[in-house]
């Protein structure tokens, strides 16, 4: 496993008394006593869900992350790093609960009467504790893998929008033109956006499919992508008609979106075309 962990700590913990059912340190940062906190995680919960009517899903420390997730017997919690990516950790504790209740649970038993009938031996649930270590460290494991997947899945569907809006139905000459004042809008990025020079800009679109997604972080990825974007919509708009801007939005970028509109929604690439092209 990495030595730069994304998660460091993970309990499970029995919402009614605070019984801690699993705890697992995956890091020296968490220099607690696992057993002792479990009740307090499980006090704060209650106390948040009934003083403000309102569910607790995160708590930030100065260094880390608290997510939550729970149902009516159970309380997930993982302390995570800052940089963690809270999609995913709170996709990991919604799956997590999910085994819990589908494969710990006996068919045809209850989870109350369980836990009820439980009397706090560590070895009841030792086959689930394991169940966390493994989800955990896969996922330590993959982690680069994750991340080069949602870059590549982004840059993907922004080379479809770039191809899309140099569809226009205008003349080579506009279409060069395009080109060029794109290419010295470009200019002044490359000092903060380096990887761009790897994303050549012609008639065709701009070749963002050739940038290495292991070399660049996402977060600067994206906003380096969500900027050319911007600024792709902006010439179209200034050199063509209204109505080949028009049906070119229409007739071949929008339809692109309807057939892809899953992943757009997924890696919010919908608000950057709503908000840059209409």
């Amino acid at each position: 496993m990495s030595s730069k962990k994304s998660i460091l700590g993970v309990w499970v913990i029995e919402r009614g008394s605070g019984r801690n059912i699993v705890s697992k340190a995956y890091s020296d940062a968490v220099k607690l006593d696992m057993d002792l906190i479990a009740p307090f995680l499980s006090a704060t919960h209650t106390f948040i869900d009934k003083a403000s009517n309102e569910t607790l899903k995160t708590i930030d420390t100065e260094t880390n992350r608290y997510v939550w997730e729970a149902n009516d017997y159970l309380l997930f919690v993982m302390v995570v790093s800052k940089a963690a990516r809270l999609g995913h950790m709170r996709f990991m504790l919604e799956y997590a609960l999910e085994e819990f209740m589908t494969n710990v649970v006996p068919p045809g038993a209850d989870v109350g009467r369980l836990l009820k009938d439980w009397h706090g031996t560590p070895k009841t649930f030792k086959d689930f504790g394991n169940f966390v270590d493994e989800l955990v460290t896969q996922y330590e494991e993959t982690d680069e893998c994750l991340v080069a997947g949602k870059s590549m899945d982004c840059l993907e569907v922004y080379s479809h929008l770039f191809r899309g809006i140099m569809r226009l139905k205008t003349s080579k000459t506009k279409k060069d033109q395009i080109v060029a004042k794109m290419t010295g809008y470009v200019e002044p990025l490359l000092d903060r956006y380096p990887f761009l020079r790897a994303a050549p800009i012609d008639t065709a679109g701009i070749e963002v499919l050739q940038i290495d997604v292991y070399e660049v972080a996402y977060q600067h990825l994206r906003d380096s992508l969500e900027e050319l974007l911007r600024l792709l919509g902006k010439v179209a708009k200034e050199i063509s008609t209204k109505k080949e801007y028009r049906d070119m939005v229409f007739d071949e970028v929008m339809p692109y979106v309807k057939r892809d509109i899953q992943r757009l929604q997924t890696y919010a690439i919908l608000d950057d075309v709503v908000r840059y092209l209409f």
